[in-house]
């Protein structure tokens, strides 16, 4: 329940307090007078953006700050989720400085404008008369009747639900697009995984096929030249180990002299030692060096196989052929994987298509149960603000499945007797669809828990006997909430708990918005003033009387 507001630099009003009644609260005015700007100034309380120019002094920073009463709407477990210090007592301030920056507070604690619209959705309703558009939307219907029906939740729940069932249809349509496209590539990388396989490269063997080649194709001569190191090695009385045997049994008889002579013996006889050793690799190279046709013809083969791979893949050796063929047999894995995830999203959005049919039945069959009680106690108030025989009638229909289920409703009115009921677009003037989103707006009042609901002008259009009804409904409203309606209608400002009066004040510079709070006297005299003019008469004055004290 809102409590108290106070505005300071905001448009033309330099500052004002009003204090609100648990009850009925009426503001009145003249046209211009600035009802309008504290519905803008409320408007930012409830998260509306704003700039510098609602600043009255472009020097000063404007501060509208709203008390709510909360305790009894269990908003704690709100606060507690949102890091807010809770209270009784709700404070929400906004702050807008002259370069235009805004801030906004919950409890002196700072608060981004989505979370700001968040809580004020639990503790104000705004109707105002522009909003009777909002009669032409489906989506209207389909959320007062979730209201009534109490399946608020269900359909949340239906709802997120169904979010991540379009998340999915979406991702699937991407891998679906994406898997087309490369459709050509994976064909061509299905190729070349095929060609490796062939291939078989075996690191540990075919790194020495290029050698093994070499030997082969000069086996002749490497016959001949090993045949003649080894001859000259260790063959013949001159052959190269036998000087050094010669020059080690020289170097034996000298070692022990020095030192030095020592070191010469010992590198002679590892020379020795590395020469015999030479020959012999030499001899078993010229014994086991030999052509074999069959094996150089699969050598050469072979190694034109690998080259070609190198040159096409741009690759060097075999370790960055390896590499190669590793990335293509990555690609194509991934291209494979995209098929797997294709069918486990085709496989999962079917079964999540089902479960929100289900769901969107049942949400169905809720609203539908409500259908004729909303359309009966709608037109029952309509009887009630004077439309004797006016009705509505909901007409559903079904449709593929949406975010709010699989229902699209659209409300057909009648005002008059003997006129069959059509679409607002076809019938209604103003008036008549601002009583009925009174009508609709009392009936859903009755099944929710909102603190305070604001009429800006929604009786705009109405007069006379129908304008008293109209008062009589929004007291009937005020055993479950708190009202307060901007209102030109006497009839209407006699039925309220606090009357607040808009007026201009001229006497300084600058023109201000003011703020009275009328009681006894002053009351009648203004909803007199409503009723005949700024001059009022005494029957008028009487008949004000007679209003207030209905």
């Amino acid at each position: 329940m809102l409590l108290r507001l106070n505005i300071r630099n905001y448009a033309i009003i330099e500052a004002v307090e009003m204090r609100f009644d648990k009850g009925l609260n009426m503001i009145t005015g003249e046209t211009g007078a600035g009802k309008s700007i504290l519905m803008g100034a409320l408007g930012l309380i409830l998260g509306r953006r704003a700039d510098t120019q609602v600043l009255r002094n472009p020097q000063e920073k404007c501060v509208v700050e709203a008390f709510f009463s909360v305790q009894a709407y269990q908003l704690q477990p709100f606060f507690e989720e949102n890091d807010l210090d809770y209270a009784d007592e709700c404070i929400i301030r906004r702050e807008i400085n002259p370069a235009g920056k805004s801030r906004a507070f919950v409890n002196d604690l700072p608060v981004n404008l989505d979370l700001l619209k968040e809580l004020t959705a639990h503790l104000v309703d705004i109707v105002a008369q522009h909003e009777t558009q909002s009669l032409l939307r489906e989506d209207f219907y389909l959320d007062v009747l979730d209201n009534i029906a109490g399946i608020e939740e269900a359909v949340q729940s239906y709802s997120t639900a169904f979010r991540k069932y379009q998340t999915n249809l979406r991702q699937l349509t991407q891998l679906k697009n994406k898997a087309a496209s490369n459709q050509k590539e994976a064909d061509f990388l299905q190729f070349q995984v095929e060609e490796f396989a062939n291939a078989n490269i075996q690191p540990e063997t075919d790194l020495g096929l290029e050698e093994e080649l070499r030997l082969m194709q000069h086996a002749e001569h490497i016959q001949m030249q090993m045949g003649k190191v080894t001859a000259l090695l260790d063959e013949g009385e001159w052959c190269v180990l036998n000087q050094l045997r010669e020059i080690n049994r020289i170097l034996q008889t000298l070692a022990g002299l020095s030192a030095e002579m020592e070191g010469f013996k010992e590198k002679n006889e590892e020379v020795l030692l590395e020469l015999r050793e030479m020959s012999k690799s030499c001899q078993h190279l010229a014994q086991h060096t030999h052509f074999d046709q069959e094996r150089f013809q699969w050598l050469q083969d072979r190694t034109n196989l690998l080259n070609k791979l190198m040159q096409k893949h741009q690759c060097s050796d075999i370790v960055g052929l390896l590499s190669v063929q590793q990335s293509i047999e990555n690609q194509l894995q991934s291209i494979i994987g995209s098929d797997e995830e294709i069918a486990r999203l085709e496989r999962e959005t079917a079964e999540q298509k089902d479960l929100l049919t289900l769901q969107a039945k049942e949400i169905t069959h809720a609203r539908k149960e409500k259908q004729a009680w909303f359309e009966r106690q709608v037109s029952d108030v309509l009887k009630d603000i004077g439309m004797p025989f006016g009705f509505v009638t909901l007409n559903f229909s079904t449709v593929d499945l949406t975010t709010s289920g699989m229902d699209a409703v659209e409300l057909y009115f009648s005002p008059n007797k003997g006129i069959a009921p059509k679409t607002l677009q076809q019938v209604g003037s103003g008036g008549e669809k601002s009583r009925l989103m009174l009508a609709i707006k009392s009936v859903v009042a009755d099944n929710m828990s909102m603190p305070t609901m604001i009429f800006d002008e929604i009786d705009t259009g109405i007069s006379g006997e129908v304008a008293i009804k109209v008062g009589h409904l929004f007291r009937r409203m005020t055993r479950n909430h708190q009202l307060i309606a901007i209102t030109h209608l006497p009839q209407v400002a006699a039925k309220a708990d606090a009357h607040f009066f808009v007026y201009k004040d001229h006497g300084a510079d600058i023109t201000a918005t003011m703020i009275k709070s009328l009681t006894g006297e002053e009351r009648i005299v203004e909803i007199a003033k409503m009723l005949s003019g700024d001059q009022p008469t005494k029957a008028a004055l009487e008949n004000a009387k007679d209003l207030v004290e209905q």
